[in-house]
């Protein structure tokens, strides 16, 4: 009607991470266990580049797909991380891997078709879907399995309507890291079903235990199924530059370029000049920084052992799910109380799906100090809410 919003996308969750950052804002002091923001600053000469690159006028548009030298690097680092050779043809820079995840959805998914998605998972697969009418089809994942999908479950989701499914290892939010296996499983019952895999690679650099491989390397005779969607945000700090990228099949390499045109057109000319730098310059900093987070994973999992809250030691990314089932609330709730009693934020867990309704993600990605502060208030609280006593605390309830 006119006058009146999309009635369509007001069905969009509100994304519970944003939501109580907005409720945040009436304290002046709080502890920030919640979004996924690396604690340090993007490395110097990274910085640096960016900045040349302003100077030197690269304040223009690019081609849809992105500089040709960034292509070229990113292709460097696949065969460096990965030892796969991919032409620079096939890849395609985006204004943040979001963008790139929203793209290729444009791409491959027609309205009422259905895509599977993890659960709990990243909150925007949902969203982006809503956006253009497709539905979503959440795929079970649990602490039990250390948060590894059941290929029968997967199976028993997929239907006439279904077009691709969303990986996303190293997981937001839960960590887990699919081994060389779990991919060759996946990836045959993509093949059997003749689905698209979008394999979300986001947290890549992020690995503390288990194998690091992708798609594209397990299975590279299927290429034109696989799509590889990776960014700068995480692995070399660069949240607020938005700068991502895709691997796509052959097939739809045009299709994407057609569609960043009237969505994003481009990344900024002098952020991929910086992500030039990023991948062709000193990497030390990503190795010493995912040391950090591995340490902080390792503290963070302690406290929370010695509180007796439940939890799964995630092997990637800096997230871990915390069950708060013992304390009667849902998540969201919990969150709340939290907050407002103790000023500690941590992400509500229904937020990532109908799994997530007893959780809280505790991101480990920021100081130390604050994150052991904000352990101990959860902590605390939980033990109120639950009539624990401090006999009980030290007792070991990992997942």
């Amino acid at each position: 009607m006119r006058g009146k919003p999309s009635l369509h996308r007001q069905k969009m969750r509100p994304n519970s991470i944003r939501k109580i950052m907005v409720e945040a804002t009436q304290y002046e002091d709080v502890i920030s266990l919640q979004i996924g923001e690396p604690e340090v600053d993007t490395a110097a000469h990274i910085v640096a580049a960016g900045q040349l690159a302003m100077a030197q006028g690269y304040t223009h548009y690019t081609s849809n797909a992105g500089l040709p030298e960034l292509r070229e690097a990113i292709a460097g680092r696949m065969k460096r991380k990965y030892d796969i050779d991919i032409s620079p043809a096939r890849i395609v820079v985006t204004s943040g891997a979001v963008s790139a995840l929203h793209t290729i959805l444009l791409a491959l998914i027609d309205s009422g078709e259905e895509v599977l998605i993890p659960d709990p998972g990243y909150p925007n697969y949902e969203g982006m879907l809503i956006i253009q009418h497709a539905e979503s089809v959440y795929y079970k994942t649990d602490a039990e399995r250390q948060y590894i999908p059941d290929m029968q479950d997967i199976e028993s989701k997929i239907t006439p309507a279904t077009k691709a499914i969303i990986v996303n290892s190293p997981c937001n939010p839960t960590g887990a890291v699919y081994a060389w296996k779990v991919w060759e499983e996946l990836l045959q019952l993509a093949e059997r079903h003749d689905l698209f895999v979008i394999s979300d690679e986001i947290y890549d650099e992020l690995v503390y235990e288990g194998e690091v491989c992708c798609p594209l390397q397990v299975r590279p005779d299927l290429a034109h199924r696989i799509v590889s969607v990776n960014g700068f945000s995480k692995g070399y700090a660069m949240t607020g530059w938005r700068l991502g990228y895709m691997i796509v099949p052959e097939q739809l390499i045009e299709l994407t370029w057609k569609l960043l045109e009237p969505t994003t057109t481009c990344a900024a000319e002098f952020t991929q000049k910086a992500g030039i730098a990023a991948l062709t310059g000193d990497q030390t900093h990503i190795e010493e920084e995912r040391l950090r987070y591995k340490h902080k994973r390792d503290r963070a999992c302690t406290l929370l052992t010695q509180y007796g809250i439940p939890h799964s030691r995630p092997q990637g990314a800096f997230y871990i799910m915390a069950d708060v089932s013992a304390t009667g609330r849902t998540s969201e709730p919990f969150a709340l109380e939290l907050l407002h009693r103790h000023q500690v934020i941590v992400a509500p867990g229904e937020g990532f799906g109908p799994a997530g309704l007893y959780s809280v993600r505790i991101c480990f990605a920021g100081k130390l100090e604050q994150l052991e502060e904000g352990i101990h208030r959860l902590g605390r609280y939980y033990g109120e809410l639950t009539g624990r006593s401090s006999e009980v605390l030290g007792k070991s309830t990992l997942l």
